[in-house]
């Protein structure tokens, strides 16, 4: 697990989040799809109901391509932080 703070880009180890029954049952969804290998895509946006924050999932594979990361993302992949 890798979890990323795009204000001030660094990493993180531990957070708490609070979502919503509507947010919950988004991210749930969202997983279910992420996981499917009929959906070929890589992560996913999970937004509040006003936009003002965001939840950006991302499937990733150590050994994998990571081509697809930006390079801030393949360095926190392939790092132990």
């Amino acid at each position: 697990m890798k979890i990323f703070n795009e204000d001030t880009n660094k990493s993180l180890s531990n957070i708490t989040i609070l979502l919503t029954k509507n947010e919950i049952l988004q991210l749930i969804s969202n997983l279910e799809n992420l996981s499917s290998d009929i959906i070929n895509n890589n992560h996913f946006h999970l937004n509040s109901d006003d936009y003002s924050k965001e939840i950006t999932i991302s499937l990733y594979d150590q050994n994998g391509v990571l081509d697809y990361f930006e390079e801030k993302y393949r360095k926190l992949i392939l790092s132990d932080e």
